[in-house]
C-alpha cells in the first residue's frame, strides 16, 4: 500500500528540480532508501560489537525492533522495484551487496544480510528474473544454494534460503496459497497423507479399545508403537497406525529390543518402524526393571499383530492384505517368514514422494539385485512369555555391489559431458584460431559444431570480448564481426550477448591495470555491434547510467561517428531517446558541462541547441533592438530549428531575463515586494517592444506557446517566484495576444513533470485562470445564441 502511495506521489506531486533530472519526490525517496539500506549494516555492526557482553531486556527489545525495521525496509524497497519506481539496476546492486562475502567477516555474521536478501527476493524476484538478467539471477541463486548447505549458518537462515530456491523453481508461485489455516480433521490428515506421501492410513477399528477422554499425552500419535504405562491409548493411534509397517524395503531399520531394552542398532525402545525415541521415564532410569519392560514389549507386539490381522481383513488394499496374510499365517515369498526386499512395480514406494531415505548402497543396486531378501520379519511372531525375544539378523550389502555402484557413478560422471571450464576453453581456442587464421566463416561453422549449451552463451560472449580487449584494432574489428555473425546466424541470442557485455563491464575497472586503454577498446567493440544493429544503443546506455565507466558512452558515440557519419548517428541517437545528462557523473551533470564535453569530442551536432541560449543572450546584450535580435536569429539558426521546443525555451528565457533585469528585477530591487506601478508599466512596454519577435515564432503554434509558458514558469521558479511577477506576465502575454487563452488552459491541465515549480505557479495564477476559463465559456455561449 505504501509503495502504491509512492507511485501516485511520483506521478502527481509537484516537481521542484530542474526538468532534465528526476522529479523531486523520486530523488528524495531514492536518497532515503539508500540511507536506510546502508544504515542496516552500520546498525548490525553496532549490535554485533556488543555480543561480548550480555544485553539487557531493553537492549534486546531495541535490537529486535531494529531488525524488524531493517527487514521491512528491504521489503518496501522490493515493492518499489515491482512498481518500477526504483530501477532494476539498483535492486541488483542491493542484492549483490547482500551476497557480498568478505574474508574478514565470519560466515555467521551474514545471517541478517541473508534474511534481507530472502525478503527482497520474495518481494521482487519475479520482476527481476527476466531473460535479460537470467545470467545474474543464476549467479545469485548458485551462491544462495551454496549458502543453504553451509552448516555454519543458523538453521532458520538456511531454511529461508531453501524456501527462496524452491520459490524460483516453482516459477515464483508461492506454495499452499489456497491453504486454509486452522485445525484439520483426522479424515483430512489421512487424505493428505495418501495424496502427498503415498501412505494408506486406515480408519480406527470399530471394535477397538475406547478412546481416552483425558488430555492428549505428549506421546500421542506414536503410542501404538511405544509402550505406555498401563497400556492407555490417547485417541491419536489411529492417525498413525500402519504408516510405518506397510511393507519392508531398503532403509527400514529393525528395532527389535534385546535383553537390555535396546534394538539391534543401539537405540532404546521397541519401535517397529524405525526411530529411537523411548518414554522419558525409561531413559537412563536406574530403577527401571528390564525384565518387566521386555515382557511388556512381547505382549504389545502380540496385541499389535492381532490388530494388524483385523485391519487386513477389513479396510486395507489387496496388496497390503497379502502382506498381512504372509505375516499372520507364517507364509512368505521366502523362507522363515521373510519377504522380498524389492517392492512390487505398483508399490507406492516406487513413487517420487515415497517417505524415507534409501541407503546409498541400496540405491546403487536397486535396479540390478532381484534376489536379495531382508532378514527383518514383517511383524513379530508371538512368543511364550518366558522366552527371550530372538535378535534379528542383520543384512549387509555384498562388497561387490558397492563396487558396482561406484563404477556406475563413475561411468555416469564420464557421460555427463564437458565441464563449464572445458566449454569456455573451447570457445577461447576458437577465438584465438580466428585471430590467427582470419577465417570468419570457418570459425562460425566450428562454433556451430561445438553445440555449446544455451546456459553458457553469455559466458562465451564474455570470453570472446575479454580476449578482444587485449588485441589490436584490426583483430577487435574481426572479433566484433564474429559476434555479429553468431547473432545473425541464431547461434547467440541477443539477450545472452548483452548479458556477456554487462559481465565484462562489471570487471572493466579491474582490467585497467592490464589494459590501460580498455575503455577505448571496449567502445570500439560496442560501436561495431551497435552500428551493425546487433545491439541497440539504448540498451548499451542502460548499465552506464549515473556516470558508470565514464567516459565510455562518449567514446562509443565517437566510434559511431566514424562508422555511421553525422546524419546516421544523429538519427540513431534521437531514436534511442537516451538522456545524455544522466550518463554524466553527478558533479558534471549540467548543460554547460555537457556542451563542453560534446564540443571537445566533435559531437556538438547531436545537440545543436545546447548553446543557443548563451548565444542568444550575448547577441541581445550586444544590440538590444528587436530588429537586430531577429536578424541574428535568422542568420545563425537553421530554419528547421525555428519550431524546436529547445529554441522556443531559450528564446523566451532570454527575453524574460533581459526585460526584468531592466525593470522589476533591476539591481537593488526587492523581489519579495510588489514593484511600483511605474516600473511594471516599463516592464509591459519592453515586452510590447519585443512582441513582433515572439509572434514571429509563436503565432498559430499552440504547443510552442505552451513551451513558452513553461519557460516563464521555470524562470520564476529559479528566482524564487518574485512577488506578483508570474501573474503580471500571464496578463501581459494574454493582453498583447502573444499567447492565446487555449495555451494557458492547456498549461493548467498538463501534468508534465519535466519543468519544476508547477504547483506553486498554479497557486499564484489559479484565480486568473478560472476567470479566463469562465470568460471563454461565456463567449462560446454568446456565439451559440447568435
Amino acid at each position: 500500500m505504501y509503495a502504491q502511495l509512492c507511485k501516485r506521489l511520483s506521478e502527481e506531486a509537484p516537481n521542484f528540480d530542474p526538468p532534465d533530472g528526476p522529479c523531486t519526490f523520486n530523488r528524495l525517496l531514492l536518497s532515503k532508501c539508500q540511507d536506510e539500506f546502508e544504515r542496516r549494516r552500520r546498525a548490525s555492526e553496532i549490535w554485533d560489537g556488543s555480543e561480548g557482553s550480555a544485553l539487557s531486556a531493553e537492549q534486546e527489545e531495541e535490537r529486535a525492533a531494529a531488525k524488524r525495521k531493517m527487514v521491512g525496509n528491504l521489503r518496501f524497497i522490493g515493492e518499489l522495484g515491482k512498481l518500477e519506481i526504483i530501477h532494476e539496476s539498483i535492486l541488483h546492486r542491493c542484492i549483490q551487496q547482500l551476497l557480498e562475502k568478505r574474508r574478514s567477516r565470519p560466515m555467521v555474521d551474514l545471517a541478517e544480510d541473508l534474511e534481507c536478501l530472502c525478503q527482497i527476493m520474495k518481494t521482487c524476484g519475479k520482476v527481476l528474473d527476466k531473460p535479460k538478467a537470467k545470467n545474474l539471477m543464476d549467479q545469485y541463486f548458485e551462491r544462495m544454494y551454496q549458502l543453504s548447505s553451509n552448516m555454519e549458518l543458523l538453521s532458520r537462515v538456511r531454511f529461508m534460503l531453501q524456501d527462496v530456491l524452491d520459490l524460483r523453481a516453482a516459477n515464483w508461485v508461492p506454495r499452499k496459497v489456497a491453504q486454509v489455516d486452522g485445525p484439520r480433521t483426522i479424515r483430512q490428515v489421512r487424505e493428505e497423507a495418501a495424496h502427498d506421501l503415498g501412505v494408506y492410513i486406515p480408519p480406527p477399528s470399530s471394535h477397538g479399545p475406547p478412546r481416552s477422554s483425558g488430555p492428549i499425552s505428549p506421546l500421542a500419535g506414536v503410542s501404538s508403537f511405544f509402550p505406555q504405562p498401563g497400556g492407555n491409548r490417547t485417541g491419536m493411534e489411529d492417525v498413525f497406525m500402519g504408516a510405518v509397517t506397510l511393507g519392508t524395503g531398503p532403509g527400514v531399520i529393525s528395532s527389535q529390543p534385546d535383553k537390555y531394552g535396546y534394538d539391534s542398532n543401539g537405540f532404546g525402545g521397541g519401535v517397529s518402524g524405525g526411530g529411537s525415541y523411548r518414554p522419558r521415564q525409561q531413559q537412563g532410569n536406574k530403577h527401571f526393571n528390564n525384565q518387566n519392560y521386555n515382557r511388556q514389549q512381547q505382549n504389545n507386539q502380540y496385541n499389535q499383530q492381532q490388530n494388524y490381522s483385523n485391519i487386513a481383513n477389513k479396510d486395507l488394499p489387496p496388496r497390503f492384505k497379502k502382506m498381512f496374510s504372509h505375516s499372520s499365517g507364517g507364509g512368505s515369498s521366502s523362507s522363515d517368514g521373510e519377504v522380498s526386499l524389492r517392492p512390487a512395480a505398483s508399490s507406492m514406494m516406487l513413487k517420487p514422494k515415497t517417505p524415507g531415505v534409501l541407503p546409498q548402497s541400496a540405491l546403487g543396486q536397486q535396479g540390478n539385485d532381484h534376489h536379495i531378501h531382508s532378514s527383518l520379519p514383517l511383524a513379530p511372531q508371538p512368543q511364550p512369555p518366558n522366552q527371550k525375544p530372538t535378535p534379528p539378523l542383520m543384512h549387509k550389502d555384498p562388497p561387490i555391489l558397492i563396487k558396482q555402484a561406484s563404477m556406475e557413478k563413475s561411468k555416469a560422471n564420464r557421460n555427463k559431458g564437458p565441464s563449464r571450464e572445458e566449454w569456455l576453453r573451447r570457445v577461447k581456442n576458437l577465438s584465438e584460431q580466428l585471430l590467427k587464421e582470419q577465417n570468419l566463416d570457418e570459425t562460425v561453422e566450428n562454433y556451430r559444431s561445438l553445440k555449446l549449451p544455451e546456459r553458457l552463451t553469455a559466458e562465451a560472449a564474455q570470453v570472446i570480448i575479454n580476449l578482444l580487449l587485449t588485441q589490436e584494432e584490426s583483430n577487435r574489428e574481426l572479433g566484433s564481426q564474429l559476434l555479429e555473425k553468431l547473432r545473425s546466424e541464431g547461434l547467440m541470442n541477443v539477450d545472452r550477448l548483452f548479458d556477456g557485455v554487462k559481465q565484462v563491464l562489471g570487471q572493466l575497472d579491474d582490467l585497467v591495470n592490464d589494459v590501460p586503454r580498455v575503455k577505448s577498446h571496449m567502445a570500439g567493440i560496442l560501436g561495431h555491434l551497435i552500428a551493425s544493429g546487433t545491439l541497440p544503443l539504448a540498451d548499451v546506455a542502460e548499465p552506464l547510467e549515473g556516470g558508470q565507466h565514464f567516459p565510455l558512452f562518449l567514446l562509443i558515440l565517437q566510434t559511431l561517428h566514424k562508422l555511421l557519419g553525422k546524419s546516421n548517428l544523429t538519427q540513431t541517437f534521437n531514436e534511442s531517446k537516451v538522456n545524455l545528462l544522466n550518463l554524466l557523473p553527478e558533479s558534471d551533470r549540467t548543460k554547460e558541462k555537457l556542451a563542453d564535453l560534446l564540443e571537445d569530442r566533435e559531437l556538438s551536432f547531436l545537440f545543436p541547441l545546447l548553446r543557443i541560449q548563451s548565444d542568444l543572450w550575448r547577441a541581445l546584450v550586444a544590440d538590444p533592438t528587436p530588429h537586430a535580435f531577429y536578424k541574428y536569429i535568422k542568420d545563425t539558426l537553421d530554419p528547421e530549428h525555428h519550431t524546436a521546443p529547445g529554441f522556443i525555451n531559450a528564446l523566451m528565457t532570454v527575453l524574460v531575463k533581459y526585460i526584468v533585469q531592466e525593470t522589476t528585477l533591476a539591481a537593488g530591487a526587492d523581489p519579495t515586494t510588489i514593484p511600483e506601478k511605474m516600473v511594471t508599466e516599463r516592464e509591459q512596454e519592453l515586452l510590447a517592444k519585443f512582441k513582433p519577435v515572439l509572434q514571429a515564432f509563436l503565432h498559430d503554434h499552440l504547443p510552442l506557446q505552451v513551451t513558452a509558458i513553461y519557460a516563464l514558469q521555470v524562470f520564476t521558479y529559479t528566482n524564487n517566484f518574485p512577488k506578483g511577477m508570474l501573474l503580471r506576465w500571464f496578463v501581459n502575454l494574454y493582453d498583447l495576444e502573444i499567447v492565446e487563452e487555449d495555451a494557458f488552459l492547456t498549461w493548467k491541465e498538463d501534468l508534465s513533470q519535466d519543468y519544476p515549480g508547477k504547483g506553486k505557479a498554479l497557486f499564484q495564477v489559479n484565480q486568473w485562470l478560472t476567470w479566463l476559463q469562465e470568460t471563454e465559456e461565456d463567449d462560446e455561449d454568446e456565439d451559440g445564441d447568435a
